[in-house]
């Protein structure tokens, strides 16, 4: 995070230390009984929150998916997309205002308003799990990279009611960003492998998603813990991988997965030993390949199509076609390790971005423009849609079937 966001955060938290939180002042000093109690109780919470599983709605917004919850005693509404490899739950808190916060539906959560909030103090076992950490008057404040921008502010906790479960956990009272919108939501729900993701605080051993289509106004769901289940029909499962190329190219909060190979109806597309690591995703709509993959695959497709694209793409697009001319679009099946394959019908990969235009909704990673990114390939949102992904944390594995998503939500 650049210096000018860093600076922002102090100044905030100079605010909200001095005036909103002042009557919680005792609350950032040593260790007390109050303390241990809350730490002792939490972990009997979380168990009875996931007990019998929980079920969080989320709905499609701005080409996010997102679900709303509630912080705070009494309870406030926050809005975070939905992120699968997303380090934290964060959520903007008051002061943030003007050019330092971005604009959202919802009003800041008020961490004054909520008898329930307590910052972090330092040195506590929550604040030192977080890896860009600093202190400022005994209360610990974190910086972190999301997949929208540059976010930092106070590491709290609060009783947070999350689809049918409430619990007190820890999140982000994000004061300063550099984001400059995202379409409405307030935050983040992050998933990912970090010690304090909303699956990580949870304590569940599994956890499932299945995203409705986005234009038919259906209800998509997350679970957690016990609802956690396939329906047993034709699900098929790959392992977890952990490649990555060094312990800080943040990729370790990834899920991870294997390819062996990809077609476009009969036609293989060649996928070089160096590009088959799979990050699933479900911040990015659009899917990346390798681009040596990504000219193969854009090739065939356009082959099957048999209609000429559009001569000019629309918005960000490479390629194209009026609506009417895809009506031999091929499916694409994604092979992953153990055989276990994901197929992705036109609807999934050729979105409609009006005028009676389609378009490849995957595109080459080389548009990244990371180093990080080199070889890697991501499975976004829109190519996971109509599937059920069981994420068992135990066995570290990713089952995943076709289901009719917005019918089990």
């Amino acid at each position: 995070m650049g210096r000018p966001v860093a600076a922002l955060i102090v100044l905030c938290l100079i605010s909200l230390t001095t005036c909103s939180l002042s009557t919680r002042a005792a609350a950032f000093g040593a260790h007390d009984l109050r303390q241990d109690l809350e730490r002792a109780m939490r972990g009997r919470l979380l168990a009875d929150a996931t007990e019998g599983g929980v079920i969080v709605p989320i709905h499609w917004s701005n080409f996010t998916y997102v679900a709303n919850y509630t912080i705070g005693t009494p309870p406030q509404l926050a809005s975070g997309i939905i992120d699968l490899a997303g380090e934290l739950v964060w959520t903007q808190c008051a002061p943030c205002r003007g050019s330092r916060c971005f604009k959202q539906e919802l009003p800041l959560f008020d961490p004054a308003a909520s008898s329930t909030f307590r910052a972090e103090p330092c040195g506590t076992a929550l604040c030192e799990s977080v890896p860009t950490r600093n202190c400022s008057s005994n209360v610990c404040i974190y910086e972190a990279s999301t997949n929208a921008g540059d976010t930092g502010g106070i590491v709290a906790t609060d009783t947070l009611a999350v689809g049918t479960a409430a619990a007190r956990l820890a999140f982000g009272c994000v004061v300063a960003s550099d984001i400059n919108t995202m379409g409405g939501p307030s935050g983040f729900v992050g998933l990912g492998r970090t010690p304090w993701s909303l699956v990580a605080q949870t304590n569940v051993t599994a956890f499932s998603y299945c995203l409705a289509p986005h234009d038919t106004g259906k209800s998509s769901a997350l679970f957690l813990g016990d609802s956690a289940k396939l329906a047993g029909g034709k699900s098929t499962s790959t392992p977890f991988v952990n490649t990555f190329a060094s312990p800080d190219d943040g990729l370790d909060r990834y899920y991870k997965v294997h390819l062996e190979g990809i077609k476009a109806g009969d036609a293989p597309i060649a996928t070089p030993p160096s590009g088959s690591t799979v990050l699933l995703n479900t911040f990015s709509p659009i899917s990346f390949l390798v681009d040596g993959t990504y000219q193969a695959l854009k090739k065939v497709v356009m082959s099957k199509i048999g209609a000429p694209p559009t001569a000019t793409p629309p918005h960000s697009f490479d390629l194209c076609f009026p609506k009417a001319g895809v009506s031999g679009a091929p499916d694409l099946v994604f092979t992953f390790q153990g055989s276990a394959a994901l197929t992705v019908p036109p609807s999934n990969y050729l979105l409609d971005v009006g005028d009676g235009t389609v378009c490849l909704a995957i595109w080459s990673s080389a548009r990244l423009n990371s180093t990080t990114a080199d070889g890697l390939n991501i499975l976004g949102s829109l190519q996971q849609e109509n599937i059920h992904f069981l994420f068992d944390l135990e066995k570290e594995t990713l089952s995943f079937e076709s289901a009719d998503c917005g019918a089990i939500s």
